[in-house]
């Protein structure tokens, strides 16, 4: 049996994939980066949280192990530059398990869905570490730290004044009635607020801050396991087989088949038996409770109890994702029967998540079963008395 983790699959897919994955980083490195002040390290940080450990899964299946090293290593060397050592700690716990994880499932071959289960498994722990972390790091008090810290940063900012004032404006931070008419003094070359409304906005920044991290960690972690844990894995195993199966292709030409019920060529890719993703759903008696959670946790978000509110945030966080990827596969089954091109397939999904709709839309197939996947429950049989 040949090597499932190959250092190369090939020359040039192990180039374009370690340069896909370390450009973006490399240009945060860039010095003419640096007049953002501490942005650059923001932007790293998030595309570390939500797309580095699904784009070094998929580069490891499409270009191999070395394309994935690299990356990670530009990665790691960004947070660093950027953020220190503590946010090259923070990256790594994050980054390194999940990765490590994902490489032992492949080469043990685990069916399918219990790699996906542990894939989620893995990035809820690892997030889970870096937020006892980071606590940890900010003396106990991770939300007013990061309040200060986003205060600070707008107070020592020469946009700072101006970015204030665009947030006001948007109505997301509030300022005293008897400070309004009097908040913008003109000044050589534009306008500047004065030190009462500027110190006024800042409190009310802090608080804003704050309050909205209180409610984000805890539906960050929970949202962003399953929904990173499936991308991890749907990502790579589909355009992995699809990148293998071309180079099968071009070394040994034949007749590949394309059309539902044929037999592809085989390729030497260990695809654990995942099934089309325009065929994922819920079985009726769990989507029945997962619509209890997603019922019950918008209910509780709103409660005023704080144990409550944050028990609400963690249900609606994972049956909102369940629905959405159920949304997802649902919006991938019509695109396919209408025969659309394997980009919009992706684009569509992809410019879909982060809204509200996939949600909705798994809801919808989940009560009405329009892909007609789970079969209806059979009828009681009547007793003649």
């Amino acid at each position: 049996m040949k090597n499932q983790l190959p250092l190369v699959r090939s020359v040039k897919a192990c180039v374009t994939g370690a340069l896909l994955v370390s450009f973006p980083f490399i240009f945060f490195m860039l010095p003419g980066q640096r007049i953002l002040g501490p942005l650059p390290a923001v932007y790293a940080s998030l595309l570390t949280l939500y797309l580095l450990p699904a784009a070094l899964c998929l580069v490891t299946m499409v270009c191999g192990l070395a394309s994935a090293a690299a990356g990670l290593a530009a990665a790691l060397t960004c947070m660093s530059s950027l953020a220190g050592s503590q946010g090259l700690t923070l990256a790594a716990l994050y980054v390194v398990p999940v990765l490590a994880v994902f490489l032992a499932l492949i080469w043990m071959k685990i069916p399918f869905w219990k790699s996906l289960l542990a894939m989620i498994i893995a990035h809820a722990a690892a997030l889970t570490a870096v937020y006892v972390l980071a606590r940890r790091m900010a003396g106990g008090d991770l939300y007013t730290a990061a309040g200060e810290a986003v205060a600070g940063f707008l107070e020592n900012w020469e946009m700072g004044d101006t970015m204030l004032y665009q947030i006001y404006s948007m109505g997301l931070i509030d300022l005293k009635s008897e400070l309004a008419d009097t908040a913008l003094l003109k000044v050589l070359g534009g306008y500047r607020l004065s030190s009462a409304a500027r110190t006024d906005m800042l409190l009310s920044v802090r608080s804003m801050i704050t309050a909205m991290l209180r409610t984000m960690a805890p539906h960050l972690i929970v949202n962003q396991s399953i929904m990173g844990g499936t991308a991890c894995l749907l990502l790579s195993l589909r355009f992995g087989f699809l990148a293998e199966e071309k180079r099968a292709f071009l070394r040994e030409p034949g007749p590949i088949g394309e059309a539902e019920g044929e037999t592809k060529q085989p390729v030497n890719f260990p695809d654990l038996g995942m099934p089309p993703f325009s065929t994922w759903h819920i079985p009726r008696g769990k989507g029945w409770q997962a619509g209890a959670a997603l019922a019950a946790g918008y209910l509780l978000r709103v409660s005023g109890t704080p144990a409550l509110s944050t028990a609400g945030v963690l249900l609606y966080g994972a049956s909102s994702a369940v629905f959405s990827i159920q949304g997802l596969a649902a919006v991938n089954y019509f695109q396919k029967n209408r025969g659309s091109r394997r980009f919009w397939r992706v684009a569509v999904p992809a410019l879909l998540m982060g809204t509200s709709f996939p949600v909705i839309i798994g809801v919808f197939d989940q009560m009405n079963n329009f892909r007609g996947l789970r079969k209806p429950p059979e009828p009681k049989e009547d007793f003649d008395l």
